[in-house]
């Protein structure tokens, strides 16, 4: 039993190294709330003066909202504009993680965009732990310059 979306990690294993016959039945599927991008660009509005923000993402879903709220998807290429270099100081304070590596690749290979931090186990823990890496390793490039 599957969802939707999902990775053939499990299923290609079985086949490949077990021999089995596996079937795939989609029991679950995810969808972008209808109210998200509003929603999610009214928050961005309450938080705009934070010094730092993070932006998780759990699932392909949505992506596209959300780099369009965050002003980063060009609307004739539906790829995002460049960043800026993390070692430079900017004015942007807006980072995003992903909680795996099915929803990085989504956002490489679909919008070119590269998380600054995907973790490295699907667990919020791992999470955390990217971000802090990632923060740690910008505030000593920054007391560099």
């Amino acid at each position: 039993l599957v969802g939707e979306k999902h990775r053939d990690v499990i299923p290609r294993l079985l086949r490949e190294q077990a021999g089995w016959h596996v079937d795939e039945v989609v029991v679950y599927g995810t969808a972008e709330l209808a109210s998200f991008r509003e929603d999610f660009v009214q928050r961005l509005g309450e938080t705009v003066n934070f010094p730092v923000r993070w932006v998780v993402v759990f699932s392909p879903s949505g992506c596209e909202a959300m780099l369009a709220a965050l002003g980063l998807l060009d609307e004739k290429t539906g790829r995002v504009k460049p960043k800026p270099k993390l070692v430079e100081k900017t004015t942007t304070n807006t980072f995003i993680a992903t909680i795996g590596k099915t929803t990085k690749t989504h956002l490489v290979t679909k919008f070119g965009y590269e998380p600054e931090v995907c973790a490295e186990q699907p667990t919020p823990k791992a999470v955390l732990e990217g971000i802090v890496r990632f923060m740690a390793a910008v505030r000593q490039s920054w007391n560099r310059t």
